[in-house]
């Protein structure tokens, strides 16, 4: 990754960060509404393809050949189920927010394991000192404490670490930005 990647998703992660921030009391509701609205999209393009690719069929009835439409019965199920789902987690969101506070915990591990990762082997032979494993320890940490933890006992205050922990996140990546740039 380049120093120009790693400044582009710092800018998005600290605009994420900074929103979940300061809209605490309705940010995963959102976000399960955008996730629901993401799930009726690719429903509607699922099920166009579904329509607009259904394949002939050669079929021999009473001694003649006929020709026939056929359709993939798991796309179109796999497209209603998934415009179900969609249209359930715009209408009410609160049933999903418990499952999105796991999806952010492993989000937060997965991101502190990345930047692990790429400050050991992803830059190449530019020598990171400790300092610079913080934060992804710190992020590793905290999404295990969440999974433990769980959604019940801390809604708002997982939104806020999330929050928190995508700003420390677009730091790291403006770091590491800076560091690259600097050696090349």
């Amino acid at each position: 990754m380049n120093g120009k990647s790693l400044t582009y998703t710092g800018v998005v992660t600290l605009i994420v960060g900074v929103v979940l921030l300061f809209m605490q009391s309705t940010a995963i509701d959102i976000v399960v509404m955008v996730l629901g609205i993401a799930f009726l999209i690719a429903a509607a393009v699922n099920l166009f393809f579904v329509f607009s690719s259904s394949s002939k069929v050669s079929v021999e009835v009473n001694g003649k050949k006929e020709s026939h439409a056929s359709l993939s019965i798991g796309s179109l199920l796999s497209a209603v189920a998934a415009a179900a789902l969609g249209l359930w987690m715009v209408i009410r969101p609160s049933g999903f927010s418990s499952l999105l506070v796991y999806v952010f915990a492993a989000l937060m591990i997965l991101a502190g394991i990345y930047h692990i990762f790429m400050l050991l082997y992803g830059f190449g032979k530019i020598g990171f000192p400790f300092v610079f494993y913080i934060l992804p320890i710190l992020l590793v940490v905290t999404g295990v404490v969440v999974l433990v933890l769980g959604p019940v006992k801390m809604m708002n205050f997982i939104v806020l670490v999330t929050g928190i922990s995508l700003i420390a996140y677009s730091v790291c990546n403006f770091l590491e930005a800076a560091r690259v740039s600097s050696q090349r």
